[in-house]
Order: C-alpha cells, then structure tokens, then sequence
C-alpha cells in the first residue's frame, strides 16, 4: 500500500492518484454538501441543516451560525469535517471552532474566497482560518500571498488542482464553429481581450451574466456579447474553434481555473492572460497559451496564430483533451479531496 503524509501532497498532488492509496483507519468524514459515491471513493456523511435550521434560511447569518454549530457537534475526534468555502458558512464554522470548540474538530476547507481589503475583515477572516487544519488553494503561487496576507503559516495550505466541472458528463459534439468564446464574470478583463480582435473581423462571442461585466465590453461589430448559463454556456464552448480566458491582474488569487478546464474537457487549445494559475493547467504550446495580463497585443498574435492554422489548433485541442482527461476531470478532483480528508483525520491533535 502507498503510504502517503500531508507533505508529500504539498510537495506534489500526484501522491493522491496512486492505485493503492492507503487512507487512515478510523476516520470518519462529514460535510455540510453531498458527495457522489463511486467505486473507490471514501464515504461522506451528509449533515443537513435539519428543520429548526432551515427555519431561518431567510436570514443568512442567524443560519450560517446554527448550522455551523451543527456541523462541529456532528464532528467528533475521530471526524474531519469537509468544508466549502464557496458560502459565508466557512466563517461561522471556523470562529466557532477556534473560540467555542478550542480547534479540537479536524477541517478541510476547500473552495474558499477570503479576498477582502485589509482592516478588520482580514482579521476575523485569519481568526477562523486558523482552526482548520488545511486549506485548498488552485495554484502553487496563491499559497505564498494567502499565507502572508492571512498571517498564516504555508503549512496550512496546499495545492490540488480544480476540475473540469463539464466532466461530469460527455463532452458535446458539436461541429466547430466560426467564433472564438471567452466567458465568465469574476475578474474578467474583456477589454483586453476586445483591444485584442479589434480591427481583426475574427468573431468573438463573451458570455457573462453579471449585467455590469457585460456593459464594461467595448462594442464592436465583431464581438457578441450575452448571457449564456448551463448547458447553454458549455455548448458554446464546445462550438468555439478555441477558448481565451482573459483575467485580471489583481488579488491573491485566480479565477479561470474551471473555464481552462472546461475549455479542454470539449477539446479547444485555451488561451490564458493570467500570471496566477493558468501554468499550474496549461501546457504552453501543447494545449494552449499562457500570455501576461493586460498584454493585447501578444494577446492578439496567439488568437491570430490559432485562427489561422486550422490544424495546429485542433492538434492543441487533441492534447488539451487528453491532457484534462488525465489530470482534472471531476471524478478525480472529488476523489483526491476525500482522500486528503483522509490524511488530514490522521494528523495529531
């Protein structure tokens, strides 16, 4: 059996895919979230909020509080309780664990968004991080500047890559289209992208939902803006000839991480301006292109290099399929989590 710690996931997450993974014994996982079970997969206890909970779901934080406290009375010493960080329950949970339960439940919190100004935010923010015993974090260079900005030691950090969320099911097979498609809301730099294909008559579609991201696009006669959501969205990447994710160059960490993997998952090379994750995903010149934030113009030369090389453009898309099929795909994202749970159930307290 592999005998696998938490610091050889830290060092790198491929540990987690090995065929005889030996996971703890006696460590049973809980989650406010239900998990798919699959051949292979540890086992999750789901804990609802329960009636009394859900009686103040109209009023968040009062919720947040009761169901928070719920969860840590269902995690006992030998639980480790797998938390998302994609609602304000984290916030609750952690403060609660460090003040009241004194960090005696074992978390793994993973998905979490704690990019706020400086000042008293941070402070509560640092103050309920530091009873978890792990945080998930995109990339390998969000741990540095979480760590610094949270005051936090690098420990309590580690790096497992996301998921294409599409994997969940085929790709679509749709015939290629005559557009290129970027979309999303969070941190989106579309007006580089639209300095990128202007004058250049390449079709653009750009799909944000967010009525003030979509008002930021600079009109131009080939560029398409709308509001496209699931399977819509998916079907439109998967028509695109490629996909570019353009971000922002702000925060502490990225934001396109699904869309690169999405992008792939339907078989398009992807075009990333982001300095934050996008290496930690793409393999530059393989399955695609990593340009610097802001950057318009190589922007424009990697969009004109794939638009008008057909064939180097689906010898990507090959590779990029391939290459998330290999090492992002939703199924294996879910089961490396459950089994850094695992790991994490078998630390000391």
């Amino acid at each position: 059996m592999s005998s696998c710690i938490i610091e050889d996931v830290q060092q790198d997450w491929r540990c987690l895919d090995a065929e005889d993974f030996a996971a703890p014994d006696g460590v049973r996982l809980v989650s406010h979230e239900e998990f798919t079970y699959r051949p292979g997969f540890e086992s999750v206890e789901y804990v609802a909020p329960g009636w009394f909970v859900s009686l103040f779901r109209f009023f968040r934080p009062l919720f947040n509080l009761l169901y928070a406290w719920r969860l840590l009375r269902h995690a006992k010493r030998d639980t480790v309780l797998i938390l998302s960080g994609s609602c304000q329950l984290w916030l609750f949970v952690g403060l609660l664990n460090r003040f009241i339960m004194l960090r005696t439940r074992k978390i793994l919190l993973w998905d979490v968004f704690v990019e706020v100004k400086d000042g008293w935010r941070r402070a509560i923010m640092s103050a309920a991080m530091a009873s978890f015993r792990l945080s998930v974090l995109w990339s390998r260079k969000q741990i540095e500047p979480h760590a610094e900005w949270l005051k936090l030691s690098r420990e309590r950090f580690v790096f497992l890559p996301y998921k294409a969320n599409h994997s969940k099911g085929p790709a679509y097979d749709i015939p290629i289209g005559n557009y290129v498609f970027a979309g999303g809301n969070g941190k989106r730099d579309y007006r580089t992208l639209a300095e990128a294909v202007r004058d250049t008559e390449i079709p653009v579609v750009i799909s944000a939902t967010d009525p003030a991201v979509r008002n930021q696009v600079e009109k131009l006669p080939n560029v398409i803006v709308l509001a496209a959501y699931e399977p819509a969205f998916a079907q439109l990447q998967a028509g695109a000839r490629f996909i570019v994710v353009p971000m922002a160059d702000t925060g502490l960490k990225g934001g396109g991480e699904a869309n690169m993997c999405n992008g792939m998952w339907h078989g398009k090379p992807v075009i990333a301006t982001d300095r934050m994750a996008a290496e930690d995903y793409i393999i530059e010149g393989e399955t695609g292109y990593i340009v610097p934030p802001g950057d318009a113009a190589l922007l424009r030369r990697r969009i004109l290099e794939l638009w008008n090389d057909p064939d180097k453009c689906r010898e990507m898309g090959r590779k990029a399929k391939a290459h998330v099929e290999a090492n992002f795909t939703h199924e294996a994202f879910i089961r490396r989590l459950l089994r850094l749970a695992k790991l994490c159930g078998g630390l000391s307290q």
